[in-house]
């Protein structure tokens, strides 16, 4: 879920297999974006020790590209 005061909240699905202990983490969806644009696989692998440590986001099956995204503070 995405929520900014400016634009309003959103949400949306996709397929995805879960490993590990569930966490709720918030990353910029621009930096995201910004990895996925240049990632010419279909399917990426995004993993974190946890919501205050950085995630790093790869393709399946390869070890030529890594990213690091730092994740936001969930201030509640």
């Amino acid at each position: 879920m995405g929520r900014s005061a400016e634009r309003g909240d959103n949400e949306g699905m996709i397929d995805a297999a879960v490993e590990g202990e569930s966490m709720e983490v918030a990353f910029n969806i621009r930096y995201l974006i910004d990895v996925l644009n240049v990632v010419d696989s279909e399917r990426v692998i995004l993993e974190s020790n946890g919501a205050a440590h950085p995630g790093v986001i790869r393709p399946e099956g390869r070890d030529d590209f890594v990213s690091v995204i730092m994740p936001m503070s969930l201030n509640r």
